[in-house]
């Protein structure tokens, strides 16, 4: 799946979110107004290496150096066609980003291990983001 970079800022979600209305109160995106995604380039093409389910929306895992999720509502697919190999994960109430997060969709590791979110997102672990671009690397190359 690629995507195309649309906006950038939290005041471009403010359509979907009342509450962007003050750019200091954060919405539903955990952003506010002020909020700038810097690690995305707007007209840039990523590939998607992941969908997450939030409780109130969904991101796109891709990188431009720093792995993140970004709000889907930021971009436009280009490319709709997913890899076959693609997992997904419903994540447990007993999980500690429940209800934050719902579901996880995308590489094999990203969706077998509970703790692939903190691991690669919170935490940036060297090991989870070598699995991560080892991943990008084989979906690029197909």
């Amino acid at each position: 799946m690629k995507v195309k970079c649309l906006y950038k800022t939290g005041l471009d979600l403010r359509p979907y979110d009342s509450k962007l209305l003050s750019n200091e109160q954060f919405g539903r995106f955990g952003a506010s107004g002020n909020s700038i995604y810097g690690e995305i380039t707007v007209g840039q093409e990523y590939l998607v290496m992941g969908i997450v389910v939030f409780e109130t929306y969904q991101g796109y895992l891709l990188d431009e150096g720093l792995i993140s999720v970004c709000p889907c509502l930021l971009f436009e697919v280009t490319d709709e066609k997913v890899n076959v190999n693609w997992h997904s994960r419903i994540i447990g109430k007993d999980e500690g980003i429940y209800p934050y997060i719902q579901m996880v969709i995308g590489y094999p590791e990203f969706c077998s291990d509970k703790l692939a979110y903190d691991k690669l997102i919170v935490e940036k672990e060297e090991e989870a983001e070598r699995i991560y671009f080892k991943r990008k690397i084989e979906l690029e190359q197909e």
